[in-house]
């Protein structure tokens, strides 16, 4: 499980990993289990998450577009 805080207009990107086979189906990417975001808190502008996904997708941080 990776655990992130992300702040207002953060996010994340999930997308399958280096070396997937293009081929592959959602059915097959998805085989090992879905992916499950867990909070564990929040405030006014920050929320920490837990995310656990198949081993075939990878997991981002992305930073909020510059204005």
């Amino acid at each position: 499980m990776l655990i992130v805080s992300r702040k207002d207009a953060e996010s994340i990107e999930i997308r399958p990993g280096d070396g997937i086979d293009p081929q592959m189906t959602l059915a097959d990417l998805f085989a090992s289990g879905p992916i499950e975001i867990t909070i564990f808190s929040s405030t006014a502008n920050r929320v920490k998450m837990g995310v656990q996904a198949p081993e075939q997708l990878c997991i981002w941080r992305k930073k909020a577009a510059a204005a």
